[in-house]
């Protein structure tokens, strides 16, 4: 597999969200796969799957309580741990021809306070060649609303047939399409890298992004 950037100078931290398609056998083998390939480039992962996003609908995000107390707890604990990340990645099937909707829902939960100034990649996949470029736009124009700095990619979906070239370990099974799968993914992944490490050394050399 090419280098995703193991020989940077920093362990960087990635939140990874896994949005829910409509086949949850195939939510679970990228969710493994992806995990495995930020691991192996030994960066720290923090995960929300699909049961740890099954949250209530968002009435009340956190940023809206001016008193954080206040706030439900697995929201102010989600909240400090996504603080701590250096980036975010997002595994975004298409339902309905958009974004999943336990995906935005969790996003909506959380303020620009999380999302500004950080690099976030966006990992389309489907069972088949076609889909991903609606969900992919729709969820870019999400985040970058909120501040978000998303790496562009031009594979569309990046893991196509994902439920059959994908085992259940999250081992892709096609030689010649795991190849162009691992090509594409090191690629976009190291310049997930190249902006999180930019900006990583910006903040601690001058100063955090002004946020509203």
């Amino acid at each position: 597999m090419a280098s995703l950037g193991s020989q940077a100078p920093h362990c960087l931290k990635y939140a990874i969200f896994a949005g829910s398609s409509k086949d949850s056998k195939m939510d679970e083998k990228v969710l493994k796969y992806v995990v495995k390939v930020v691991r192996d480039t030994r960066h720290d992962t923090l995960l929300f799957g699909p049961d740890s996003m099954d949250v209530p609908f968002v009435k009340k995000p956190v940023h809206y309580y001016s008193d954080r107390s206040q706030a439900p707890e697995w929201l102010r604990d989600a909240e400090k741990k996504l603080e701590q990340c250096d980036g975010f990645i997002y595994l975004c099937p298409e339902v309905n021809r958009s974004i999943p909707p336990n995906l935005a829902n969790f996003i909506d939960h959380f303020g620009s306070n999380i999302y500004q100034a950080k690099p976030a990649a966006i990992i389309t996949y489907s069972d088949n060649e076609m889909l991903g470029s609606q969900s992919r736009s729709h969820l870019h124009d999400l985040l970058t609303s909120l501040g978000a700095m998303v790496v562009q990619n031009f594979a569309l979906p990046l893991i196509p047939k994902a439920n059959s070239k994908l085992t259940p370990e999250g081992q892709l099974s096609d030689e010649g399409l795991s190849s162009d799968i691992e090509k594409k993914i090191a690629t976009y992944l190291a310049q997930l890298n190249w902006y999180t490490i930019a900006i990583k050394n910006h903040k601690e050399l001058y100063m955090p992004m002004p946020i509203w």
